[in-house]
């Protein structure tokens, strides 16, 4: 059933790679684990990507999918055992229902292995790549970490002669802009993949509109479906609402009578801006006179900590299903996440899962996240939330590819990266309609975490893989 054999340095392949060869489903396939050499700028290669690849053995023109998380310094666990892996780690479908101690591993059932070979990407520095000795402000930005990345890609797509295969590149939270990115670095390399798709879980690409200083008015218009829908799910938005049709109304209200008042800022009327806050109370369940103390602006944090106050509980900010114990000394903002012991299934369950598969060295090596000394540059400043045009990416490489397409896929009950900013995304964009499309899911940053989401996802990227019109 399992053979194992170590491989030698292959076209730039370093020799840390092994090759497990199994039965996946109906067909068999051969997964690889490898590390790529790469630099963030033009010069000798001081860094390396690691892969982890479930390839058939007669792939052809199959499609391929390439993978990899945010952070930054988060490897592609969460995803490979979340969501595209053949195997997943088993997560309650009830929020309140008690975790277990270890997560345990189930083999997934409809993943994609029957229409497309799948590729984690590892950047310098987690999972098996490294970074050491290299310049870190170089590798510490969107340019230099998407060059690498970029360059992995066209690296595996060489070693396996798989160039004219076409390509669909999934990126989750900051690595959404990772993904966007790419599509400047193939570019700069002179390099030209068949991308088909881009795949965004968890967009991050307008951060902009996310970031809520208390000028910054569209921010809270763009966030205010969210809050309803979490309200709504918590019993404590209007009676009998359910979290879509508070996040439709939330929409509405935002887009017309909310932005007129918050534009006019301290020249409201008196009258108006008591009926503004009379309706966010119903939308949100948070109390009229605090949006009134607050100039009718509330960040997401102010949200999360007030709206179970009186249960003594606060709500995740990853995903809002899931609560905790509001600590009695809680102010405007609160350090844990309720979510986070759902992210620590994912990342424990690795190593073990690496040890099964026998295809590296020291499975407990394995970096699910690393920390980077230093700060991570978005461009222009040193900041996500400055006006950075990472769309303007994906817009460019579409008006020159006709057959590129995008997915975006966000949690209805995400904090982080909300449903509002990626709809003002997509209604800003220049790509057109019929080339984008926008998906909300029950659940939240990680929705795949909900198994009936995560099959709704999967059929979602199937069907969009299959309308691909240059197959």
């Amino acid at each position: 059933m399992m053979s194992v054999a170590i491989r030698s340095t292959i076209g730039g392949a370093i020799a840390c790679a092994a090759v497990w060869s199994a039965q996946v489903g109906a067909q068999p396939y051969v997964v690889e684990a490898e590390t790529y050499p790469v630099s963030a700028v033009e010069g000798p290669a001081d860094a390396t990507v690691g892969t982890i690849a479930y390839i058939q053995r007669e792939a052809g023109t199959r499609p391929i999918l390439f993978a990899f998380n945010g952070g930054p310094g988060a490897s592609s666990t969460f995803l490979h055992l979340g969501v595209l892996g053949p195997y997943r780690v088993e997560v309650p479908a009830d929020p309140a229902a008690a975790l277990p101690a270890v997560g345990r591993l189930v083999r997934s059932e409809n993943d994609l292995l029957d229409t497309m070979d799948i590729v984690f990407l590892d950047p310098p520095g987690t999972g098996l790549s490294t970074r050491e000795g290299a310049d870190p402000e170089q590798y510490n930005s969107v340019e230099g970490d998407a060059m690498a990345v970029a360059q992995a890609v066209i690296a595996w797509l060489e070693r396996h002669d798989r160039r004219d295969a076409p390509i669909y590149i999934l990126g989750e939270s900051y690595g959404t802009i990772r993904a966007a990115a790419m599509l400047d670095a193939f570019g700069e390399m002179g390099a030209q993949p068949e991308i088909r798709g881009v795949v965004l879980l968890g967009q991050a690409l307008n951060m902009i509109e996310t970031s809520q200083r208390p000028d910054n008015i569209l921010s809270y218009v763009v966030s205010l479906p969210t809050l309803a829908a979490i309200a709504c799910y918590h019993g404590q938005g209007a009676a009998g609402c359910t979290p879509e049709q508070g996040a439709l109304e939330a929409a509405n209200f935002a887009r017309g009578p909310y932005l007129d008042a918050l534009f006019a800022g301290q020249r409201i009327d008196e009258a108006t801006r008591t009926e503004v806050a009379e309706r966010l109370q119903e939308l949100t369940g948070i109390a009229a006179e605090y949006y009134l103390a607050n100039d009718l602006r509330i960040s997401k944090e102010q949200f999360r900590v007030r709206l179970l106050r009186r249960r003594g509980l606060v709500p995740g900010r990853y995903d809002a299903r899931y609560t905790a114990p509001l600590p009695p000394e809680a102010g405007d903002t609160i350090g844990p996440d309720a979510f986070s012991a759902v992210s620590d299934l994912y990342a424990n369950a690795m190593p073990g899962y690496l040890e099964q598969l026998a295809i590296v060295p020291d499975p407990q090596a394995y970096r699910v996240l690393a920390r980077f000394e230093g700060t991570w540059s978005y461009g222009g400043t040193d900041s996500p939330f400055s006006d950075w045009p990472f769309m303007s990416s994906v817009e460019r490489a579409a008006a020159n590819d006709a057959c590129l397409r995008l997915f975006v896929g966000t949690g209805l009950f995400d904090l982080t990266t909300t449903i509002g900013a990626a709809d003002y995304l997509l209604a800003q964009s220049e790509l057109p309609r019929e080339r984008a499309i926008s998906k909300t899911y029950r659940a939240g940053h990680m929705f795949y975490s909900d198994p009936d989401e995560r099959d709704r996802f999967l059929a979602d990227l199937r069907n969009f893989v299959a309308a691909d019109a240059c197959a």
